[in-house]
């Protein structure tokens, strides 16, 4: 039928979306994170050594306007000088090779919202040329309306460089980068309802510091308490559930609860529950701020509402958090905007009453678990009846050999879920690498082959890798992030160990083909062995 046929094709972003009709349904932002053209190599050479001097950007409007503002020296990238938004996470730097850009992250220049050619001025300030942005529809533009200019001296304002030394503390524990935000959010939300509650808050928290991802110190169950209590106070639904709009929200406020209660247990307080002024000035100064004393007074005042002398410790908290950390994100990403899309393509194609029965839903772990639970079952059944029907469906010839075509159509009118084209043709090439290098799958190989695609699938979905030509590397701390956020729980010394085995070669880094090889072998060995049963 119409609906079935749309239901095995991928559309919007397959990695992480699934299109299937009622009857199947069981128990990045978009656009400035679209890739640019490749960067020629420069000829400029290194060079601008350390900014002094503060930029200011303009011009920007609508989603992306959080992109206006002043961006404050921060030392050098890459022999260039770079600058760091003072409000948000946004960075201007330099590629090293032809281009100034603007991105959500240090160095990652091919994902970003706008760039300028660099002239040789040294600074993109300076560079006479237009600025290239990013649409809300993936497309290159030029912008004469955006503006970059020098704005003076750097800050000496004592909060802005606290919330810079900060910033990459909350780096390592991966609150500030959207996609491991939604990584994390995806391991909560595992029916994909968009709400978690408390116990499950505290779950993910647990496994992140047990497995060395995140300090000890953000495992503090009052601060867990407290700033969980907090965000729904500020949630404007009223329930006892964290939606994911303000997940974002949720994790900073876990950061400086658990932050701001780990400095004060070295501070000597008489009341758990509230700050007073001569606590308040130790907390401050535990942070690393000096303030002077008709200053701290006039902050302090700012947070006793009431003029008691005594001030909530979870204002207290917010009040830090507030200074420190403007802008929050609304969980909205590539996924949310790409599942509209979606069905406006579906529409589009076939008329208006073709999503009719049918939805268009984001990926989530209980799907996952379900099928791998059958799949698991079916591989370590000694009498292969499930595997021997499977293998019929896919080799309806009956020629014994099955292309990655084969596989292709099979995979997506079968199991709709296992759509992503990427992590298909990975799972093929790994599978044909295990049977000896052959161009095409045979019948001892299914077992390896359905087992790949199904762990390829999950594994690209959970970290949302789009091959675009070039290999995730990853180091000892993405591989624990990674088994973290897949459900396999180490402790820092066994997951040591695990790398140290991936990494044959010692040099600290290993791909994600070798990650993914890795992780099949440990969840589902039985896979790994020959499929001989006639019949």
């Amino acid at each position: 039928s119409r609906l079935s046929t749309f239901a095995s094709k991928p559309v919007g972003s397959p990695s992480l979306l699934v299109v299937v009709t009622m009857s199947q349904r069981g128990g990045r932002s978009a656009s400035p994170r679209t890739r640019g053209s490749p960067n020629s190599r420069s000829p400029l050479g290194g060079g601008g050594g350390v900014a002094t001097q503060a930029l200011t950007m303009r011009g920007w409007s609508g989603r992306y306007s959080s992109i206006n503002g002043t961006y404050e020296p921060q030392g050098a990238h890459l022999n260039f000088p770079c600058w760091l938004h003072r409000t948000n996470t946004n960075c201007i730097f330099h590629t090293a090779k032809t281009r100034w850009v603007i991105s959500k992250e240090l160095g990652d220049g091919s994902s970003c919202f706008a760039f300028i050619q660099d002239d040789g001025s040294g600074s993109p300030a300076k560079c006479v040329g237009v600025w290239t942005r990013c649409n809300e529809s993936g497309e290159w533009v030029q912008d004469a309306s955006i503006k970059c200019a020098e704005a003076g001296a750097a800050s000496t304002d004592p909060f802005v460089r606290l919330r810079f030394a900060m910033e990459d503390e909350m780096r390592k524990v991966r609150i500030a980068d959207e996609a491991d935000r939604e990584k994390m959010w995806n391991k909560l939300d595992r029916n994909g309802d968009n709400v978690v509650e408390l116990s499950e808050v505290e779950a993910l928290v647990a496994d992140l510091v047990k497995t060395g991802v995140w300090p000890a110190w953000l495992n503090n169950e009052i601060a867990l308490q407290r700033a969980y209590a907090k965000t729904l106070e500020e949630s404007s639904d009223g329930d006892d559930k964290v939606e994911k709009a303000e997940f974002h929200d949720l994790l900073l406020n876990i950061f400086w609860f658990g932050k701001i209660h780990d400095l004060f247990d070295t501070i000597d307080t008489g009341d758990g529950d509230n700050v007073d002024l001569s606590e308040f000035t130790q907390g401050i100064e535990k942070l690393g701020l000096r303030l002077p004393q008709n200053l701290l007074e006039s902050e302090f005042r700012s947070i006793d509402k009431d003029g008691s002398g005594l001030a909530d410790f979870s204002e207290f908290c917010l009040y830090i958090r507030s200074k420190l950390q403007h802008e929050v994100s609304d969980g909205h990403t590539a996924t949310d905007h790409k599942k509209v899309a979606a069905h406006e393509q579906l529409r589009a194609g076939c008329g208006p009453t073709t999503t009719t029965g049918v939805m268009v839903k984001k990926k989530n772990f209980a799907d996952f678990d379900k099928l791998e639970a059958t799949l698991q079952k079916m591989v370590s059944d000694p009498d292969h009846k499930a595997l021997r029907k499977l293998w019929r469906g896919l080799d309806y010839n009956g020629n014994n050999r099955v292309s990655l075509a084969e596989t292709d159509k099979w995979a997506a009118e079968r199991y709709p879920i296992l759509n992503h084209k990427p992590a298909l043709m990975r799972a093929q090439q790994a599978t044909l690498k295990a049977g000896g290098g052959k161009d095409f799958v045979e019948k001892k190989d299914f077992k390896t082959l359905l087992v790949n695609l199904f762990y390829y699938n999950k594994l690209f979905w959970v970290f949302d890798q789009a091959d675009e030509g070039r290999d995730l590397r990853m180091d000892i701390k993405e591989f624990q992030f990674c088994l973290t956020m897949a459900g396999v729980k180490l402790s820092p010394a066994k997951a040591q160990a695990e790398f140290a085995k991936v990494d044959v070669n010692g040099g600290g880094q290993i791909l994600f083909d070798e990650f993914c090889t890795y992780f099949v072998a440990k969840k589902c060995p039985e896979g790994m062995t020959a499929f001989v049963a006639d019949g």
